[in-house]
């Protein structure tokens, strides 16, 4: 992947949105359960598919009322109506319908309450070109509104307005996922924060092999010039990859799929597949967007001899069986409370067939709505297949739903923005969408306006990337540190930090040790202009290759409620002199990297790291009794120690369970050694 692909910026415009028209009609079997707790919007996230290309809606849902007319138009490319499957005898005339008999899935899934289909969607005026049409869908345009920014980002920099391009507090995953092959124009915003990781036909090891090494080395010594500042920023965008890939790699290994769900073998298939596992494994990505290329038929779309095979055929298979195996798989794991799936295309086609056995570019179609909180359903009628343009689309007056009403439902009854957001996602519109909403959900399920979120505002929040070694636990060959002692039985499951002279009182602890753990730290902010000051402590494990991680082994350490300010970082070891760093980080909501093992000169005060290997620099071993000297105290201690072994001893300095002669061999190198700080 290049890092190109993750900044790459559109231009996009747009046309007017009218008002919407037609009733609902509930589906025979809706029997939405009540789910949870609909307040807790945090949780819920919405899957995007898109069908790249301009779906055919009047072979994928076939007007029953208007089969006559229907054939009439499309002599070589109709449907028997005996092939097709009637999606609800109980619908009035005018919402009667077809499905394509490769849509068995679909019909499951309305059978079961969990679909809601709406009809006669679009904007005025449609735009027919694919790429200029899936830009209005993407940016919210359509009515000449000229966004450059997409509404998915707009939304999210509502919801998250201090999001600078990386995890904060309480969202570690990127806000958005990007998969499959289309442009990124929906979570583009102004200040040129992508809110999407791109996935792109990857797994999650290929993405993390590809992406975690973007960033490459740190810059040093980053003048104080407009170029500087470019420097900076793609300094910043390169380590927020990093720290994603690790994040997005570790979602997908702790998830998993139903077993007893069979995924068809398809492109789409294992898109929505990756979703479901990366879902289990715990992310909180609110938008994913996956894709299925090949809608535009202008030729050959159904076979010459049966037209119920063909390319267009092999399509809707793979779209209704993957959506399906995805449902079912999400409602096996309890997941399915937390996901709705949208199914869209840029534009509809012709209403009349060209003589290439195919269809040409339309005006409007179809939204599909998949879930266990949706009603179910049918919301607008057929289009009148004899009310066509010149050009044999369906005239545009017969629009019954704009596509972003259908938008501001899904922000506000499933993810619970309030009216003020959904004006903040489409800023220029005449309409105000949060008032012409459709019923798409059940209304046990709809978000309550008591429970719309408030902006997470971050800039009270730090997230940082913080880097050490320990001397004795410190390996030259391999460069990283020894596990021995986090593999143990011996390591305690909670923070040690609790006794004198730390007497930090959190509670941070692990049920599942996270890999590659060494041992227990403690990190502090301390006030630039008073360092004596302890603003904010937190204890974390620290991984074989030096970086700090969270208890439950998420990358970077994650500060919430630190004032805006300058700030020292502080890292002490139990049995190691404490070190700080020699410059302070200006904290304002961003995210940081420090690493103390390039230099000497990283911490603060006269040669407080230790050269431990090649440009390798570690915190002294030997402070046993955390004074901040190494001196005869401390080899009391081991002399009290000496012989012990299997146990979680501050007189073992190199981790591996015994208090040995080469504990002492550390003790002796550095004794006299004094700290800066305690």
């Amino acid at each position: 992947m290049k890092r190109r692909d993750f900044l790459k910026l559109s231009a996009p415009f747009g046309l007017m949105p009218i008002l919407p028209k037609g009733l609902p009609i509930n589906g025979l079997a809706a029997t939405s359960p009540l789910l949870n707790n609909p307040c807790n919007v945090t949780d819920r996230c919405i899957v995007f598919v898109y069908l790249n290309g301009g779906n055919d809606i009047f072979n994928t849902t076939v007007p029953l009322n208007q089969f006559t007319d229907y054939a009439n138009f499309r002599p070589d490319l109709y449907i028997q109506q005996s092939q097709l499957i009637t999606l609800d005898t109980t619908l009035p005339s005018a919402k009667q319908m077809g499905l394509h008999p490769n849509l068995t899935g679909f019909k499951s899934l309305y059978d079961s309450g969990l679909l809601t289909i709406i009809q006669g969607v679009g904007y005025n005026n449609v735009n027919r070109s694919h790429f200029k049409g899936l830009d209005n869908w993407l940016t919210g345009s359509g009515g000449g509104e000229g966004y450059r920014t997409g509404w998915m980002g707009r939304f999210l920099n509502d919801r998250y307005p201090s999001f600078s391009g990386g995890p904060f507090i309480g969202e570690l995953d990127p806000l958005g996922m990007l998969f499959g092959r289309m442009n990124n124009t929906g979570f583009h915003t102004n200040e040129e924060h992508s809110y999407e990781i791109i996935m792109s036909g990857k797994d999650s090891n290929g993405y993390y092999s590809e992406i975690a090494p973007v960033a490459g080395e740190n810059i040093l010594n980053i003048p104080d010039t407009e170029h500087g500042s470019l420097l900076s920023y793609i300094q910043n965008v390169g380590n927020s990859l990093n720290v994603y890939a690790a994040r997005v790699q570790s979602t997908f290994n702790a998830g998993m799929n139903a077993s007893s769900v069979i995924y068809p073998s398809s492109n789409l298939s294992n898109q929505l597949k990756t979703v479901a596992k990366m879902l289990s494994g715990g992310s909180r990505t609110k938008i994913f967007m996956t894709s299925i290329g090949g809608f535009d038929t202008h030729a050959n779309q159904v076979d010459q001899m049966d037209s119920s095979i063909g390319f267009h055929t092999t399509l809707l298979d793979e779209v209704s069986s993957s959506v399906k195996a995805f449902q079912d798989d999400l409602a096996a794991q309890s997941l399915d409370d937390k996901v709705v799936t949208v199914i869209f295309s840029e534009f509809g086609r012709k209403i009349v067939q060209n003589g290439s056995y195919g269809i040409d570019h339309g005006t409007l179609g179809s939204i599909f709505v998949i879930g266990k909180g949706v009603d179910g359903g049918v919301i607008g009628d057929n289009v009148d297949l004899n009310n066509q343009n010149s050009q044999g689309s369906p005239d545009n007056s017969q629009m019954q739903y704009d596509y972003r009403q259908i938008y501001a439902t899904l922000l506000q009854d499933w993810l619970g923005g309030d009216n003020t957001a959904i004006q903040n996602t489409f800023p220029h519109n005449t309409n105000n969408y949060a008032t012409q909403k459709l019923p798409i959900f059940n209304t046990n399920n709809i978000v309550p306006s008591s429970c719309y979120y408030v902006p997470q505002v971050a800039v009270a929040s730090a997230f940082l990337q913080v880097r050490i070694m320990l001397e004795g636990f410190y390996k030259v060959t391999s460069d990283d540190m020894d596990t021995n002692l986090g593999s143990s039985v011996i390591f305690p499951t909670s923070q040690p930090y609790h006794v004198a002279p730390f007497n930090y009182t959190g509670t941070e602890s692990f049920t599942t040790l996270p890999p590659n753990t060494v041992d227990w730290v403690l990190i502090e902010l301390r006030k630039a202009e008073d360092t004596s000051q302890v603003a904010i402590r937190k204890a974390v494990l620290v991984d074989k290759n030096g970086f700090l991680m969270q208890a439950d082994g998420t990358p970077g350490v994650t500060f919430a409620n630190v004032p805006e300010g300058d700030y020292h970082l502080a890292i002490f070891h139990r049995n190691h002199l404490g070190v700080m760093s020699s410059l302070p980080i200006v904290l304002d909501g961003g995210n940081y990297i420090y690493d103390f093992t390039l230099d000497t000169s990283k911490a603060l005060g006269h040669h407080q790291l230790k050269q431990v290997g090649i440009g390798t620099y570690a915190l002294y071993a030997g402070d046993m009794n955390n004074d901040g000297i190494i001196n005869n105290q401390d080899y009391n201690y081991y002399q009290l120690n000496t012989g012990q072994n299997l146990g979680y001893k501050t007189a073992d300095l190199n981790g591996d369970e015994h208090v040995d002669n080469i504990d002492y061999d550390l003790w002796y190198q550095n004794r006299s050694k004094l700290g800066e700080i305690k």
